[in-house]
């Protein structure tokens, strides 16, 4: 039997079958991914689109990430603030009732103060995980703490004004004045007490930081603290406000020859006290809103985020994405090539000079 050559058809008919099946295996992998391409360099023209674009969706991730971790401290550090606020005014009130009663009771109000005192200093070592959320920079050292060495100042000075070491005006000094009075003393750590701890920033894009700093040495909290630990102490050292009349010789009070005097120089520290109270409550309300424009300042710029990620999903799924109803129907009708292929080249195969004629 004569056979016709057809090496030549066969050769051709192979390429192009291993053209179609890789064109298949194109489209199925399209198919399955939604993708065009498994490599950037298959994008073509489109590459430094989908790589500019990726980077800046990349960025966009980071900064949301930043702010979103601000956002936890901040709301912690509000609540925080807030519960600080609202121990001072409880004090502050109950010293108010005190003075519309005309009657002052020592034991209640200094139970108050010392429990109040011990609150407030553990709110002020708010952590967020192991950071600390109110010592500036310094996040890995304790702001403040119990040294006892505020309470033993304290009350030296009290002491001395009970015994007409010091007058009322030098008493009071005594626990304003921060150069008498220092942050060591308070018991506030190294770096807060040296004034170097540095600020805390959230990085909210390329060129723009947030700073949503708020120490533990802040006059707020100090005045607060100091105010509170100084009332403690107060009523720690006094028996009475004035002598009364059968008082025996022993009765602790305030200073002064007669009660009078004693009355006047009691309510002197007491009334400072409270301002001082006052003072470090509207401090921490200004603390507060200023935590709270950076917050909605944040906000605002996460919202724009949103968009912005919105419309390079949209770049990137253009230039990367595949039109799976297309490439469903591509896929078929590439299937159906291929077929074809194969049965002509079954048929090539076959093919004799009989078969031919």
């Amino acid at each position: 039997m004569t056979f016709i050559s057809t090496a030549g058809q066969s050769l051709e008919q192979t390429e192009r079958i291993k053209l179609v099946q890789s064109q298949l295996s194109t489209l199925q992998y399209q198919l399955s991914s939604g993708k065009k391409t498994r490599l950037f360099k298959g994008l073509e023209t489109g590459v430094i689109t989908s790589e500019r674009a990726r980077a800046d969706f990349k960025s966009i991730e980071t900064y949301i990430g930043n702010i979103t971790i601000a956002d936890r401290r901040i709301k912690l550090m509000d609540s925080t603030i807030a519960t600080v606020q609202q121990q001072a005014e409880n004090v502050l009130n109950a010293l108010e009732i005190q003075t519309q009663s005309g009657e002052f009771e020592l034991g209640t109000i200094g139970d108050l103060a010392a429990n109040s005192f011990d609150f407030i200093l553990s709110l002020m070592n708010e952590q967020d995980g192991d950071r600390y959320l109110f010592g500036g920079a310094g996040t890995r050292d304790q702001p403040v703490r119990d040294t006892g060495s505020l309470d033993s100042y304290l009350a030296t000075r009290i002491n001395q004004w009970v015994t007409t070491g010091i007058d009322t005006d030098e008493l009071v000094d005594s626990y304003r004045d921060t150069a008498q009075l220092n942050d060591t003393v308070v018991g506030y750590s190294a770096v807060l007490s040296s004034g170097k701890s540095k600020s805390i920033f959230v990085r909210v894009d390329e060129k723009t930081e947030l700073d949503y700093t708020v120490k533990a040495n802040e006059s707020g909290f100090r005045d607060i603290l100091v105010a509170i630990g100084a009332i403690k102490n107060l009523t720690q050292s006094l028996d009475e406000v004035t002598r009364e009349a059968d008082d025996p010789a022993a009765t602790v009070t305030a200073p002064g020859a007669t009660k009078q005097e004693q009355n006047e120089n009691f309510y002197q520290v007491f009334n400072d006290l409270a301002r001082m109270l006052t003072t470090g409550i509207d401090s921490l309300v200004n603390e507060r809103f200023s935590l709270s424009q950076v917050q909605a300042q944040m906000n605002q710029i996460q919202e724009n985020y949103k968009i912005e990620k919105n419309v390079l999903s949209g770049i990137i799924s253009d230039v990367e994405d595949v039109d799976l109803n297309e490439t469903a129907v591509k896929l078929n009708s590439l299937q159906i090539q291929l077929e074809a292929s194969f049965r002509v080249t079954a048929s090539l195969s076959d093919l004799s000079l009989v078969n031919f004629i």
